[in-house]
């Protein structure tokens, strides 16, 4: 089997270019140093907490390097937290990625407002996790609009920074460190050759083994999570080349229980041979589905739901579809549905997808396409066929109400 069912370089071009004719200049295009900018607030019933570890891959030398030095990953983490009087508001991304992604781009920066409590304690009880991939080149503060949501449902997110293909991140010990393959956020520094993409997938797919080793160590540590992560329900979550991380990933690794693969645009045949294991695939604006998604989608051999949003863009599910209402320069489209609703079907769609295939909760009208609250939101579920060229199977595979 060929190892790409399409060019990276060919698809991933499209991608960024479609990026960059709009480019995703975060919280800071047009805004004064004055202005402030809030996160959408979560719907679950609990607190939000957050704060980030560091991690330390002493069996790998980091790949980036030619120098001994072992692989350094920051996770940051969402999560349940107890109520607690004096909440301290966490930052949306560190102060001094804030201030690189600024000269980046050579905009101000302006505030923005979380709805999070720093290093709040974690709520008793075990918690279902969902380990989090971001786009090539992003960060892994770019889906907090989701994550803060998912935590404030009961589950904890660990959200992987991919060092050195990130655009910035700042290490506890006060480093910054950037990108060695350009950014998404400047068109004449990123790196899209063919080689180049496949080395940092291949990276990510260990650095995500890694940090799903390190919540065995950190679940029965003296850690802020000590006995508070249920590792029988870990799912994983990926936005484009995330998404490819996220399938490869399910397929490596056994303790991973679902899927949801936003917008991948390109899969892997790694990630195309399929799963036993439930997926929920996820496309933005695009008028058919790529022939790599189709594949997959054929082979799925258990729970499957696919989602295509009318209208939208590639990156509706990231921060950019709220930023966008503060700043003209960061405007995504969402079709008919607008933002503040196409919020809250993403939010939704993925929340009814862990807790049916983490929780065993009933999937209920969304994922069985019959709801009508989303109208820019098509639904195919089971043994329905997802492409037209495609020969289906007729196992029924839906979640079932």
């Amino acid at each position: 089997m060929r190892l790409l069912l399409v060019g990276y370089k060919t698809i991933l071009a499209l991608v960024v270019g479609a990026m960059l004719s709009n480019p995703p200049v975060t919280a800071w295009a047009g805004a004064h140093d004055s202005a402030v900018v809030n996160v959408p607030a979560p719907t679950g019933p609990y607190p939000v907490g957050t704060f980030s570890l560091r991690f330390v891959d002493t069996a790998r030398n980091d790949p980036f390097l030619h120098n001994g030095s072992k692989r350094e990953l920051m996770v940051r983490f969402w999560y349940p937290a107890v109520h607690v009087a004096q909440c301290t508001p966490a930052e949306y991304s560190s102060p001094k990625v804030w201030v690189y992604l600024s000269d980046l781009m050579e905009q101000p920066a302006p505030q923005v407002r979380t709805n999070s409590c720093r290093e709040a304690p974690v709520m008793a009880g075990a918690h279902a996790v969902i380990l989090a991939s971001h786009g090539y080149t992003g960060m892994f503060t770019d889906y907090t609009f989701l994550f803060e949501d998912l935590a404030s449902r009961g589950y904890v997110v660990a959200s992987v920074a991919h060092t050195y293909e990130t655009t910035a991140v700042e290490f506890s010990d006060g480093r910054l460190v950037v990108s060695l393959l350009g950014s998404h956020f400047t068109q004449d520094t990123l790196r899209t050759e063919d080689p180049t993409l496949l080395f940092a997938t291949s990276v990510r797919l260990r650095d995500l083994r890694f940090v799903a080793s390190e919540l065995k160590r950190i679940n029965v540590s003296g850690s802020p999570f000590s006995g508070k992560l249920d590792l029988g329900r870990v799912g994983i979550l990926g936005h484009s080349m995330g998404g490819d991380t996220a399938t490869s990933s399910m397929q490596q690794q056994p303790g991973l229980k679902a899927a949801v693969v936003l917008d991948p645009v390109v899969l892997s045949a790694v990630s195309t041979r399929g799963s036993d294991k439930p997926v929920l695939l996820v496309s933005e604006g695009r008028e058919e589905w790529s022939e790599s998604e189709c594949e997959l989608w054929s082979n799925l051999r258990g729970p499957r739901v696919a989602v295509s949003f009318r209208g939208a863009e590639h990156r509706t599910p990231s921060d950019a579809v709220w930023l966008g209402g503060y700043l003209p320069s960061l405007h995504v489209e969402t079709g008919t549905m607008g933002p503040e609703k196409t919020i809250a079907a993403i939010r939704n769609y993925v929340a009814a997808f862990f807790e049916a295939s983490l929780s065993g909760k009933p999937p209920g009208l969304l994922l069985n396409g019959l709801s009508t609250t989303y109208a820019d939101a098509t639904v195919t579920t089971g043994s329905r066929p997802l492409c037209v060229q495609q020969a289906y199977s007729t196992q029924e595979t839906a979640l079932e109400p």
